[in-house]
């Protein structure tokens, strides 16, 4: 089975250009800049930084439900939560 694989910053994009939608002005504004703001957002998850612990650990509390994917996910990210020095 193959599947395709998108831009993790289109969908990052996509999604914050959704949840602006109401806003009217904040959607006109982000509209030009939603890959850039994505993809510097998905970069700073990533970042082994105290900014990325932080992010993790924020996304952690609201992605580890108690399901089998919550509970990977919550451990995938538990292995994040200590920055390199």
């Amino acid at each position: 089975m193959t599947q395709k694989l998108e831009n993790p910053a289109e969908i990052v994009a996509a999604a914050m250009m959704d949840a602006t939608k109401p806003h009217g002005g904040l959607h006109d504004e982000l509209g030009a800049h939603a890959q850039e703001v994505a993809q510097t957002l998905i970069a700073d998850i990533h970042a082994n930084t105290a900014k990325g612990v932080e992010l993790r650990a924020a996304l952690g509390v609201v992605l580890s439900e108690p399901t089998r994917m919550g509970k990977n996910l919550r451990a995938a990210m538990d292995a994040y939560t200590t920055p390199q020095h």
